[in-house]
């Protein structure tokens, strides 16, 4: 359904009836017995005709109609002023009917001129607008802009067609990948019909944002427009879908008004909280299915995923892969060069603050190449600093709240890592890790497309054992390696997931995920969210993490931390956790060897000196200890210190009681002070929190 608003000048016979009596009435008269017979006249036949003619503002020389169009054939001037001249002309007194425009408008812009035309009585129930609308006129069947369900926008393609040459040349320009390269020469094939026939069809485009993806339909759009394969200049982005949007009568009237126009569908549906989608929106991919297979001939779709949250993408392209032929279209890379004359387009269609060069450099940081979402994003950084820096200058210098700076440690935290006793697997997979990462940088430089990988982990091991400390320093070496986008590191349990109420736990995961964002994710004694009855909280939970480690597979590393065999039963409790976890590395039990050589690193980051004799009685301690079933590792060496430091204390003071202790004695330790009960130690490191070395 096609949209229309015409001016149409006019002048009345001499002596007409209906010119007499508008010199009797007033204006707002007209429209009582005058106009409404006009539009009766005018849309008597609007359903054989496929098209109906409102005039919704009359002034003294000129009528103001909206023309809707169910026809499949592009309405032009003279197939209006024909239209008028057949149906009004003679029947009032009309000398003269000349169209003076006839412009385009998008479905909302009629909505409100519908409005205009009842409030001003210009309709009456003899306009059979129920034929074309399928409803009661009053209804119009375009009320649907304020449905909670979803939300909608409308934009009007350029007028003006676009050459092969032309659109080749505005793809290099905004970086495209070189599926759209190819989809242009099939666009602009010399064999197609000129004719509209149907969408042979439809598109899916993969981006980093939204701001891409409405660049690339409109520039895709656009072509096809220009080559007879719209109808239509009119583009409807529906976004922000629900998951209660299914028989939704208003989701239905916007498919039926866009034939021969486009409408694009974002998938990753609302800002609420979801389980995950592939459950709450099956009934919404079911409904969308539906109305595309039933729409894909006269009406195009594109299908927008966006990478960074694909919600129920892949569901719904699934639904539809034997009943729309579907072509994916992808963002290219593109030079510095590339992004920089880019950059500079967007500010000049977008914005009035002007930038120096020197500016726009600086904004695209220190990266070779580019994708176009990446120009986008770097667009909207400027912009935002430009309005507090160049155009609200009161607020320059006004410090703004920014999140406080990770902690600097005394030294790198790779090297931390191999100052680590033992753990030679973890060593092996970090090095694994930052070598994929700079490889695939060098890729990127030379413009190679490469599919992200999952870096989520499991850490399997018993208390003491690392896990903590180690995930703390992949954190900071991944973002001091580029792999990560910060040092953040977040850990959490079952408290802090699962929610004491319905609908509480979707929410609390999202917000660890949040918190975590560019960083580490860290989940202990993740074995603690599976419940003993299927269907409860920690169920959604683990649902819910699922999801989000889909969606945040390129920013957030998740680490699931627990006992070896405890880990085991969580990983079978949803079949697609296991898919996603790229690396599972196992914290063996030290050994007495080395267990002391933590002791020797505590040892030395405190500053306390220890005989040969006292490693001896360590070793054997150690030996003894490591046989207990629940051996605390690392945190018995922590333990076993401070007891022996306590112990040191209390010797040093009746030694020396009121004599001067110098430095070399309180830094030394002897083989009494780890004259400690084994047993008792163990019981009393069954409570104790982490190490660090």
């Amino acid at each position: 359904m096609l949209f229309y608003e015409c001016k149409v000048d006019y002048r009345f016979r001499a002596r007409s009836v209906i010119q007499k009596q508008m010199k009797e009435k007033s204006k707002k008269e007209w429209g009582d017995d005058i106009f409404q017979d006009i539009n009766d006249r005018l849309n008597e036949d609007s359903d054989e005709d496929k098209i109906a003619a409102i005039i919704y503002r009359v002034r003294p020389e000129y009528l103001n109609l909206l023309i809707i169009s169910l026809s499949f054939d592009k309405i032009t001037s003279l197939d209006i002023e024909n239209l008028v001249k057949e149906k009004i002309v003679k029947s009032c007194q009309f000398s003269e009917i000349k169209i003076n425009s006839l412009k385009e408008i998008v479905p909302a812009q009629a909505k409100k001129i519908l409005e205009v035309a009842d409030n001003t009585n210009y309709i009456t129930y003899r306009c059979r607008l129920d034929r074309l609308f399928g409803a009661d006129y009053n209804d119009f069947s375009l009320d649907y802009y304020t449905n909670r369900e979803f939300n909608i926008d409308e934009t009007l393609l350029p007028e003006k067609a676009l050459t092969e040459k032309q659109a080749v040349a505005e793809a290099k320009r905004m970086m495209l990948h070189e599926s759209f390269i190819d989809e242009i020469k099939r666009i602009y094939d010399k064999k197609n019909p000129k004719k509209f026939l149907g969408h042979p069809v439809h598109y899916k485009l993969l981006v980093n944002n939204a701001e891409t993806a409405a660049q690339m339909a409109k520039f895709l759009c656009h072509m096809l427009y220009s080559n007879g394969r719209l109808l239509s200049r009119c583009i409807s982005r529906i976004y922000d879908i629900s998951e209660s949007c299914y028989d939704e009568y208003d989701l239905e009237n916007v498919f039926r008004k866009s034939a021969g126009s486009t409408i694009i569908i974002e998938l990753r549906g609302s800002n609420k909280h979801h389980k995950n989608y592939a459950s709450c929106y099956e009934e919404v991919v079911q409904y969308l299915a539906k109305l595309a297979k039933k729409n894909q001939c006269n009406t195009l779709f594109i299908f927008v995923e966006i990478a960074e949250h694909p919600g129920f993408a892949a569901n719904l392209i699934s639904e539809l892969d034997e009943s729309l032929y579907m072509i994916e279209l992808k963002e290219g890379v593109g030079t510095r060069a590339n992004a920089l004359d880019y950059l500079r387009r967007l500010i000049k269609e977008k914005s009035d603050i002007s930038y120096t060069e020197k500016e726009l450099v600086a904004t695209l940081g220190d990266k070779t190449a580019f994708r176009p979402s990446d120009v986008h994003i770097a667009f909207e950084s400027l912009y935002r600093g430009g309005l507090r820096n160049k155009m609200y200058t009161a607020y320059k210098d006004v410090v703004c709240v920014k999140a406080p700076k990770l902690a600097i440690r005394d030294k790198d935290a790779y090297q931390s890592l191999q100052d680590m006793i033992g753990l030679t697997k973890v060593k092996e997979i970090v090095k694994q890790i930052l070598s994929a990462a700079k490889i695939k940088k060098i890729r990127s430089d030379f413009g190679i497309n490469e599919v992200s990988t999952s870096l989520h982990m499991v850490f399997t091991g018993n208390p003491g054992s690392a896990k903590t400390t180690v995930a703390r320093l992949l954190a900071e070496i991944l973002s001091h390696e580029g792999v990560l986008k910060s040092g953040k590191f977040v850990e959490c349990g079952r408290a802090d997931l699962v929610g004491k109420y319905v609908g509480w736990t979707a929410p609390a995961v999202e917000k660890q995920f949040r918190a975590a964002k560019g960083g580490i994710l860290f989940i202990d004694e993740a074995y603690s969210l599976v419940d003993d009855v299927d269907g409860c909280f920690g169920d959604e939970a683990i649902h819910t993490i699922v999801q989000e480690m889909e969606n945040h597979r390129d920013d957030t590393i998740v680490i699931f931390a627990g006992y070896p065999e405890k880990m085991e039963k969580f990983l079978a409790k949803n079949e697609g956790l296991r898919s996603r976890i790229a690396f599972h590395i196992d914290f063996p039990d030290y050994n007495e060897d080395e267990l002391l050589g933590i002791f020797r690193l505590m040892l030395k980051k405190r500053g306390f000196n220890a005989s040969v004799e006292v490693e001896e009685k360590c070793r054997e301690i150690f030996a003894k200890a490591s046989k207990q079933d629940e051996f605390g590792n690392g945190r018995f060496v922590r333990n076993l210190l401070e007891q022996a430091i306590l112990k040191q204390s209390a010797r040093l003071m009746n030694t020396f009681d009121k004599a001067k202790i110098e430095k070399k004695d309180v830094l030394m330790l002897l083989p009494e002070d780890f004259d400690v009960n084994i047993t008792e130690q163990y019981k009393k490191t069954s409570n104790a929190m982490g190490f660090v070395v």
